[in-house]
C-alpha cells in the first residue's frame, strides 16, 4: 500500500512538472508575443515623432494669428446719385489677417509691415487661446518689417529661439509655420508645412519695395502667412514669410522669407529708436550706365559710381574719390543705387567695413567704420535742416514724421516754416522717417508744386511748395 502510494506521488510530480513546462511555454510565448506588439508600437511612435514635429512643437507655440482692421470711407457712386441716393460718406472696416513671431516674452511680436498698414486695430491671437489687443512699436517699410506690443498684465509668452541665417545651406529642411487663408481665426492652432531652402540671397522686386538677400523655399506659403515664422531643425527662427511669386495667387514652390538676421537689426534698432536710422555717409553715389562703365573701362555696368563725398564722410579716409565705382560692400556685391542704398542701411556702427571700388578698371580693396546714424539731414534747395525725432519725441506728437531744426533768412520757406515744426506728409505721401523724405524729395524735384503738411503747436497746417530749379525753392 506504501509503495502504490509513493508511486502515485511519483506520477502525480511527473504530470505536475509536465504541465508547468507546457504552461510555462504558453505563457513565455504569450508574453514574447505581447513583448514584440509593445516594442513595435513604441518604433512606430518613435518614427511619428520625427525632427520636423519635434521642431514643430518647439516653435509653433511663439507664432501667432494677427488680424489688422483698418477703417475706410467710401463715397456714394455716380449710379446710386444718378437713382437718387442721397451722398454721404460711409465708413466701412477691411480686415488683413496674417501671422506674427513671439520674439520675447515681454510681449513683443515680429510680423510683416504690408499685415498691420494703416490698421486702426490690431488683435493677435497666440495657440493657447489668448487674445491680444496689439499696439505698434514701430515699423520699417523697406524691409517689410513691424514689430508689435502686447500688455500680458505680468504673464510671460512663449518666445521663439533665434536661428542664423548665415549659416543656411541650400537643401535643408525647413518648416513655415503661420495662418494661411486665415484658417486658424477662431481656431488658434497654426498651418504648418515643410520644405527645404531652395535658395539664398534672392533679390526681389514687390509693389516697388526691393527686397535683398531673401531665403527661397518650397515650403508652401499663401496669403496669410505674411509674418509667420520659417524655422530649421531645431525649431530655430530663421525668416519671417513675406511673400510668394505665383501665376495663380497661391503657392507654387516659390516662396521667399526675409532672413532673420536681417530682423533682428530692424528689431534692434525699432526697440531703441522707434524705426531704423540709416547710418551717415554724407555721399551721393549715381547709376552706372551702359555708356559710362565703357567710358570708365568697366566690363559691365555695375556698381555705383561716386558722384559726391562729403568732408565728414567716414569714406573720406579711405581713398575712395569722386569717379570711383563702388562695387561690392561686406563681400556683398553692389548692382544699382538700390540694392547699395538696401544693403548699407542697416550696416553696423564702430565695425571695420570691407569695400571693393575700381579706379580707371582696377579694382581696389579697402575698409571704413561708420561712427554715427543720420539723425540730420539738409535736403538742397529747400533752405532748412530736418531732424529724425528719437521715441520720446515721436510719443509726444502722437505720429511719425521729421522736425524742422533750422530755417535759412533768405530761405523761400522762412515766412512759412520755423524751428520746431512737425513734417509728417508731401502731397498724398506720409513722411515717417528722413529716409522716407529724401526719397520723396528726389521723387517732387520733377513737379512744379507740391503740398506740404506740418504741425504747428497742435494745429495741422498746409504749405504749397513751388520748383523753379534744382537749387532755387520759394513757397
Amino acid at each position: 500500500m506504501i509503495r502504490s502510494c509513493c508511486r502515485y506521488s511519483r506520477l502525480f510530480l511527473l504530470l505536475l512538472l509536465i504541465s508547468s513546462v507546457i504552461v510555462g511555454g504558453i505563457w513565455h510565448r504569450s508574453y514574447s508575443a505581447e513583448s514584440g506588439r509593445e516594442v513595435a508600437q513604441n518604433a512606430v511612435a518613435a518614427s511619428r515623432r520625427t525632427a520636423i514635429v519635434t521642431a514643430v512643437a518647439n516653435a509653433s507655440p511663439a507664432v501667432v494669428n494677427i488680424s489688422a482692421v483698418r477703417n475706410v470711407e467710401t463715397r456714394t457712386s455716380f449710379d446710386e446719385w444718378f437713382w437718387g441716393e442721397i451722398p454721404y460718406p460711409r465708413r466701412r472696416a477691411l480686415r488683413e489677417v496674417g501671422s506674427g513671431v513671439i520674439v520675447d516674452k515681454k510681449g513683443h511680436i515680429l510680423t510683416n509691415h504690408h499685415v498691420i498698414r494703416d490698421a486702426d486695430k490690431i488683435t493677435v491671437t497666440i495657440p493657447d487661446g489668448r487674445e491680444f489687443e496689439a499696439q505698434v512699436v514701430g515699423d520699417d517699410l523697406f524691409s517689410d518689417l513691424a514689430l508689435l506690443e502686447v500688455d500680458t498684465d505680468g504673464l510671460s509668452l512663449p518666445e521663439i529661439r533665434w536661428g542664423d541665417s548665415d549659416s543656411l545651406l541650400i537643401g535643408e529642411w525647413v518648416v513655415a509655420i503661420g495662418n494661411p487663408f486665415g484658417l486658424s481665426l477662431g481656431d488658434a492652432q497654426p498651418t504648418v508645412t515643410a520644405g527645404i531652402v531652395s535658395a539664398t540671397r534672392r533679390v526681389l522686386t514687390v509693389e516697388d519695395l526691393y527686397h535683398e538677400d531673401l531665403i527661397q523655399t518650397d515650403a508652401s506659403i499663401n496669403p496669410g502667412n505674411s509674418g509667420g515664422a520659417l524655422v530649421n531643425i531645431h525649431g530655430e527662427l530663421i525668416g519671417i514669410n513675406t511673400v510668394i511669386r505665383s501665376t495663380s495667387g497661391g503657392s507654387q514652390g516659390v516662396g521667399f522669407a526675409i532672413p532673420v538676421n536681417k530682423a533682428r537689426r530692424v528689431v534692434q534698432q525699432i526697440t531703441e529708436y522707434g524705426s531704423v536710422i540709416p547710418p551717415y555717409f554724407d555721399l551721393e553715389v549715381q547709376l552706372v550706365t551702359e555708356e559710362l562703365a565703357e567710358k570708365l573701362s568697366m566690363a559691365r555696368n555695375t556698381g555705383v559710381l561716386v558722384s559726391e563725398i562729403g568732408r565728414r564722410s567716414p569714406l573720406v579716409d579711405t581713398g575712395i574719390k569722386r569717379g570711383d565705382v563702388i562695387v561690392a560692400i561686406s563681400g556683398q556685391r553692389i548692382k544699382d543705387k538700390q540694392d547699395f542704398n538696401a544693403r548699407t542701411r542697416l550696416l553696423p556702427l564702430n565695425q571695420p567695413v570691407q569695400c571693393e571700388f575700381i579706379r580707371r578698371g582696377k579694382r581696389r580693396q579697402t575698409e571704413f567704420t561708420l561712427k554715427t546714424l543720420q539723425w540730420n539731414y539738409a535736403p538742397s534747395g529747400w533752405g532748412i535742416t530736418l531732424a529724425q525725432p528719437d521715441k520720446a519725441m515721436a510719443r509726444k506728437y502722437k505720429q511719425r514724421g521729421v522736425i524742422v531744426t533750422h530755417v535759412d533768412k533768405d530761405s523761400g520757406l522762412a515766412n512759412a516754416l520755423e524751428r520746431g515744426d512737425f513734417i509728417y506728409q508731401i502731397d498724398d505721401i506720409l513722411i515717417p522717417s528722413l529716409e522716407i523724405f529724401k526719397i520723396m524729395d528726389d521723387r517732387i524735384r520733377t513737379q512744379s508744386r507740391a503740398q506740404v503738411y506740418f504741425q504747428r503747436d497742435g494745429v495741422h497746417q498746409t504749405i504749397p511748395v513751388t520748383f523753379f530749379n534744382r537749387n532755387n525753392r520759394r513757397r
